[in-house]
């Protein structure tokens, strides 16, 4: 009956709840060499087979489910790490387990249902875990706000408004992490380029200080999920409005076709970046401001490779920055888009 499991790359297990394994498909078995009657906690770190995974139980007997990041051993004592989905299953406990270290390997794309799971639960979890401890800050300062004298609280004020700024700044930064996790897996859909930059730039028509000037080429369309398109266009003029923050400013953006590819430019004239840290901006939590986490262009590097697409960014600190995205027009199968055989026959 789980037959069909076995063509299935992410690793599939059934256990008992003291953790005997009653089915697993071959994604497993091969990586692990574990088997029908084997005990799970074979791939367990020495330091979580026992309380960690009486824990783990408890915790899926009473929530209904469990999921987070997890290290795994393989039988070469290598840790794997991975996306555990854990949830009751006739009486059992299923996991459902994403090896993380695949990604790069694998070349997969953003319509790849695999990858689309694998993006999801990551920021999902990724959300929730920063989501919690932000929503606790913020309730203790308003707390401390209502219990501070007068006096001391004309003379903090200033400092807590800074802390509420930065949990603010936060909470955007997860609303931007759901929009991933909410426009999984992709709808793809013929996109019009022209009226969805004009959207954008809308928003922003309260930026005084900011000129746009665009140039769009007419009828250019791209078949995508705009939901993931509007991201990335956003996150780089987040960008781009830190960087001129005050002062007048200007940014360009540029849209034509190349070929079988839709090129993107956006261009802005604020403060440039040091040539040591282009390397490293669009690294997974790297940031030059200390109020910044360093996730959204990390992100949209993931997404537009993703796509099969590629993003470059070059700049000189003083001149500004220019950040160029390369996205396939056509991002279906052949066998989608076109016929493959003769009419004429």
């Amino acid at each position: 009956m789980l037959k069909f499991l076995d063509a299935l790359d992410e690793f599939i297990v059934i256990i008992e709840k003291n953790g005997i394994i009653d089915y697993c498909n071959v994604s497993f078995s091969s990586t692990f060499e574990l088997k029908k009657g084997d005990d799970i906690k074979a791939i367990f770190k020495k330091d979580d087979k026992e309380i960690f995974f009486r824990n783990l139980i408890y915790l899926i007997g009473k929530y209904g489910k469990y999921h987070n990041f997890i290290r795994f051993t393989t039988p070469s004592k290598t840790l794997i790490f991975c996306w555990l989905n854990a949830f009751p299953y006739n009486g059992k406990i299923a996991f459902e387990i994403f090896d993380l270290t695949r990604v790069e390997k694998r070349g997969s794309n953003i319509n790849d249902k695999a990858y689309a799971k694998l993006l999801k639960y990551m920021s999902e979890g990724m959300a929730h875990s920063i989501r919690n401890p932000v929503m606790s800050a913020g309730g203790m300062l308003n707390r401390i706000k209502t219990k501070l004298p007068e006096k001391e609280r004309e003379k903090l004020t200033p400092y807590i408004n800074v802390v509420e700024k930065s949990l603010y700044k936060i909470m955007n930064i997860i609303a931007d992490i759901e929009v991933i996790s909410q426009s999984l897996p992709a709808t793809l859909k013929k996109i019009d380029l022209n009226e969805l930059i004009k959207h954008i730039i809308n928003k922003h028509k309260d930026k005084t200080n900011i000129q746009f000037k665009l140039n769009i080429a007419n009828n250019l369309e791209l078949f995508a999920d705009s939901m993931h398109i509007s991201f990335i266009i956003e996150e780089i003029l987040k960008n781009s409005f830190e960087a001129i923050e005050e002062k007048e400013g200007i940014i360009e953006i540029e849209a034509k076709q190349e070929e079988d590819s839709i090129m993107i430019i956006i261009k802005d004239n604020g403060k440039g970046i040091g040539k040591e840290n282009i390397p490293l901006v669009m690294v997974p939590f790297y940031s030059t401001k200390p109020s910044n986490m360093g996730i959204g262009l990390s992100l949209t590097k993931f997404i537009v490779e993703g796509y099969k697409g590629e993003i470059a960014l070059y700049s000189k600190e003083g001149e500004g920055t220019r950040v160029i995205i390369s996205l396939p027009k056509e991002k279906r199968d052949k066998i989608r888009k076109e016929v493959l055989y003769d009419k004429t026959k």
